[in-house]
């Protein structure tokens, strides 16, 4: 079996949701969607798209007047995606630095910004908000330039604190890296923010297709540990491409609505709590790494998104990379920077070159988080015994 990795559909579920409603409208009207950072219910609008690129695609076109001849300024440790959602919304951008601890650096973002700027884009990194100090810099800094705000939550979907979180004009994310489906991405948008609402296409595309596929790759390697592995993460990468290919702003698949209103979310950050848990505290004490994540990511109000190591350098990183995938341990590299649209500050690219995040999804047991310990554990004692 492997650990980590691209999600199976939950057929289960599906099929167990989709029997208590007429169809995969009613069963989001029926269930519904509890954003936590929401704690004042001012996001009373939420659209639900196919990813996360899609999700900011449609909130850029949303402001599109407002952000006509603006540019949004980002942070510079960020994914592709990011870029490819403004690319794709025709929406110039600039850059912030980032520091090394994940906090926002407010003296960069400052500097940044000009009479041209008309957004703050900015990231709750690996579960937890930035800090109060910051997001209250945020605040000011956007109400003294008439500043737009857009949040992505993508790595703190169920993480709520009502100082820290929960405040942007748009809040926007990639339900998909959450739940057992082929697809799916949020986009709320905060009460009396006014624009154009423009309509979702239709919701079957060929990253769906290529999606749909790892599910059946997944079945036959866990049937088959010692099949190359390569094979498999090479799939996981086309699905991935398949995403870049078309950023129309598209409906949820219904499979997928069925999974994501249909799934007992409390059941789900209970077992990302108690997961992430067990390998902080097995982990924190190895000399050969540093722990990026922070300990209160698993404390129930912020909920892991997963667990980041950070290796001594990048040929460390892609060392202990390939030791985990040929024990079936699949981690991942958060984030690549897209460095051919942008020159990345020494934080940020740290960042990016030491990483490694192991998932401590509802998918996994301490069984599981126990033998992900036991690989890091064994990688780091043949170092040491190098």
């Amino acid at each position: 079996m492997f650990i980590g990795g691209f999600y199976s559909l939950d057929v289960e579920t599906m099929l167990k949701t989709q029997q208590t409603v007429k169809n995969a409208d009613e069963c989001k009207e029926k269930y519904g969607f509890r954003l936590m950072c929401d704690v004042g219910n001012n996001y009373s609008q939420k659209i639900y798209t196919n990813n996360g690129r899609t999700a900011s695609v449609f909130a850029f076109n949303h402001c599109r007047e407002k952000m006509k001849g603006k540019r949004a300024l980002l942070p510079d440790y960020l994914c592709l995606s990011v870029i490819s959602a403004l690319k794709a919304a025709e929406v110039e951008y600039d850059f912030y630095h980032i520091n090394k601890d994940l906090t926002i650096d407010i003296g960069s973002m400052e500097q940044a910004i000009t009479q041209d700027t008309g957004m703050i884009y900015f990231i709750h990194y690996f579960s937890v908000p930035q800090p109060k100090a910051v997001t209250d810099k945020i605040k000011a800094l956007a109400q003294a330039n008439s500043l737009l705000i857009m949040e992505d939550i993508t790595q703190a979907l169920f993480s709520r604190d009502e100082e820290r979180m929960g405040f942007g004009d748009y809040i926007v994310g990639s339900t998909r890296k959450w739940y057992p489906m082929t697809d799916g991405g949020i986009v709320a948008i905060r009460d009396g923010v006014d624009g154009e609402l423009l309509p979702l296409t239709q919701p079957y595309d060929e990253s769906v297709y290529k999606e749909l596929l790892i599910s059946s790759l997944r079945a036959y390697y866990d049937a088959h540990p010692e099949a190359m592995k390569q094979l498999y993460l090479d799939r996981e990468a086309e699905a991935n491409a398949g995403r870049y290919k078309d950023l129309t702003p598209r409906e949820m698949t219904d499979e997928s609505k069925y999974i994501f209103f249909g799934t007992d979310t409390a059941s789900l950050m209970a077992r990302r709590c108690e997961n992430y848990n067990y390998l902080y505290d097995r982990l924190k004490s190895l000399p050969e790494i540093t722990i990026a994540s922070s300990e209160q990511a698993g404390n129930g109000e912020y909920v892991p998104f997963g667990l980041t190591l950070l290796a001594e350098d990048r040929e460390d990183r892609d060392k202990m990379y390939s030791y985990l995938v040929n024990n079936n341990i699949i981690p991942e590299i958060q984030w690549k920077l897209p460095i051919d649209y942008y020159t990345p500050g020494k934080a940020a690219m740290e960042l990016s070159e030491r990483n490694l995040m192991i998932q401590c999804d509802q998918r996994y047991c301490i069984r599981d988080m126990a033998y992900v310990c036991e690989k890091i554990e064994e990688y780091c004692e043949a170092k040491r015994n190098f």
